[in-house]
């Protein structure tokens, strides 16, 4: 397992393998402290306990980590503009995001989650104007929002059913086929000659959060 060690500046330095001695020892959860940080500085949060691993397509707003008492980095959150912003700022008149992605170390003590979001609450209420949070949460893997009835969410819809590329070991949102990036590319070549192939799942429940 690889491991980011956050430096009391506050700008989160280079990975540690496990032997490097950088494993977090937990005390409270209390103890933790959420810092913003760039995509790179949590990828391996979501590589190594995220079922979409690293991959990470559309836009990011922010990211936050979410680090032990000796600032190691033990999760992560990614927040960006929802797909259907028109629809969930009613036109424009309300400013929201999407709470894109979220993972933890495993060995996290019980209630870090809901602590984590909480503090991602406390966070954008501190530093940004954002009215409204938008998150899903996907049925194809289990995942029926637990979390989010926990921390106040609230159950407002769910989406048709989900589509999924599936290519060399890897699952991709369906919009991956027509962005304009190198992979989307190759995989929709994949797609053509059927080494990617294209799978209907479950609807994927659709939370709100108010922050105002």
């Amino acid at each position: 397992m690889k491991k980011c060690v956050n430096n009391i500046n506050g700008s989160i330095s280079s990975f540690q393998d496990e032997d490097g001695g950088s494993n977090p020892t937990f005390t409270h959860i209390k103890d933790m402290k959420v810092t913003e940080c760039k995509f790179k500085d949590i990828r391996h949060i979501f590589e190594e306990f995220h079922y979409k691993e690293g991959h990470m397509g559309g836009g990011i707003s922010h990211c936050l980590a979410l680090l032990s008492s000796e600032d190691i980095v033990v999760g992560g959150v990614v927040i960006g503009k929802p797909r259907h912003e028109k629809k969930y700022s009613n036109s424009g008149k309300v400013n929201v995001v999407e709470l894109r992605r979220m993972a933890l170390l495993d060995e996290c003590p019980k209630n870090t989650e809901s602590y984590f979001l909480g503090r991602v609450h406390w966070w954008l209420k501190k530093y940004t104007d954002i009215e409204r949070v938008i998150s899903y949460s996907d049925l194809s893997v289990g995942h029926i929002g637990t979390i989010y009835k926990a921390s106040g969410y609230t159950l407002i819809g769910k989406t048709a059913k989900s589509k999924h590329v599936f290519w060399e070991g890897k699952r991709y949102h369906p919009r991956s086929l027509t962005i304009d990036r190198p992979y989307s590319y190759r995989l929709r070549d994949a797609v053509k000659d059927g080494t990617a192939t294209v799978e209907i799942g479950e609807p994927k429940l659709i939370f709100e959060y108010l922050l105002k």
